[in-house]
C-alpha cells in the first residue's frame, strides 16, 4: 500500500489515505513517531503495527486519565481498562510501561490508601487490609505498610471517637441499653476494628456514662 495523502482530522488525530482506498486514523503522537510520509510504501504487517500502536496510545491516555483523578493499583487499572473493551494483552503492555516509568506503584498506592482511610474515613486495620487485598496489592506490601501505620494511640483515639458517636446516635433512637453494647460492637467490627479493642472501648464509654 502506498500513502497518497495525509490530512489532519482534528486537534489530536490525522487521517492517512492509501492508494487502495483504505484510510487509517492515527493519533498525532503515533503518526509523528512513525515517520510516515506521503508516497511511503506500507506493508500489511507495518499497517497492522501502526494500528496496534494507535490502540496502545489510546489505552495509555485512558490509563493516565484514571491516574490523574486518584492513585490506582495495577489491578484496578487493569479492570477499568478491560471494562472499556481493550484487549488484555495490549493493556498489560501499557501497564508495564507505566510501571517502568513509576506511574503505577502498588506500594505508593497502598501507602496513600492507608493514610486516607485512617485519617479521613477512620477505618480499622482489618477493613483496610481487606480492601487492599481486593485491589490486588500483595500481602507482603500490605503487611509491611500496616506495621508502619500501626499506631496504637492513634487507633485507640479513632475507635473511641467513633464508638462514642455511635452510642449517642443509638441512644437518641431509644435503643435498649441491653442491646446497645452489641450493636456498637457489630458496627465497630464492620469498620475494621478488632473485637478485643472494640469491646474494651465500648465497656469503658458505657461505664463512664453511668458513673
Amino acid at each position: 500500500m502506498k500513502i497518497i495523502r495525509v490530512v489532519r482530522k482534528d486537534e489530536k488525530n490525522v487521517i492517512v489515505y492509501f492508494d487502495n482506498d483504505v484510510k487509517l486514523i492515527l493519533s498525532e503522537d503515533v503518526f509523528y513517531n512513525s515517520g510516515l510520509r506521503k508516497d511511503d510504501e506500507v506493508s500489511e504487517d507495518r499497517y497492522s503495527f501502526f494500528i496496534e500502536q494507535n490502540i496502545l496510545f489510546h489505552i495509555k491516555q485512558r490509563a493516565l486519565s484514571f491516574l490523574g483523578r486518584r492513585f490506582h493499583s495495577e489491578r484496578e487499572l487493569l479492570q477499568k481498562l478491560k471494562s472499556k473493551s481493550y484487549e488484555e494483552r495490549l493493556i498489560k503492555i501499557v501497564l508495564q510501561n507505566l510501571k517502568d516509568h513509576s506511574f503505577i506503584d502498588d506500594k505508593n498506592f497502598a501507602s496513600h490508601f492507608i493514610e486516607e482511610k485512617l485519617k479521613r474515613k477512620k477505618w480499622g486495620m482489618n477493613k483496610i487490609k481487606s480492601a487492599l487485598y481486593t485491589k490486588g496489592v500483595s500481602s507482603k506490601i500490605i503487611d509491611e505498610l500496616l506495621k508502619e501505620f500501626d499506631n496504637t494511640e492513634n487507633n485507640l483515639e479513632s475507635i473511641t471517637e467513633i464508638a462514642a458517636k455511635k452510642i449517642n446516635q443509638l441512644r437518641k433512637r431509644n435503643v435498649d441499653e441491653k442491646k446497645l453494647y452489641q450493636k456498637v460492637i457489630t458496627f465497630l467490627l464492620s469498620r475494621g476494628f478488632d473485637y478485643e479493642t472494640s469491646s474494651e472501648v465500648c465497656r469503658k464509654i458505657i461505664k463512664q456514662d453511668f458513673d
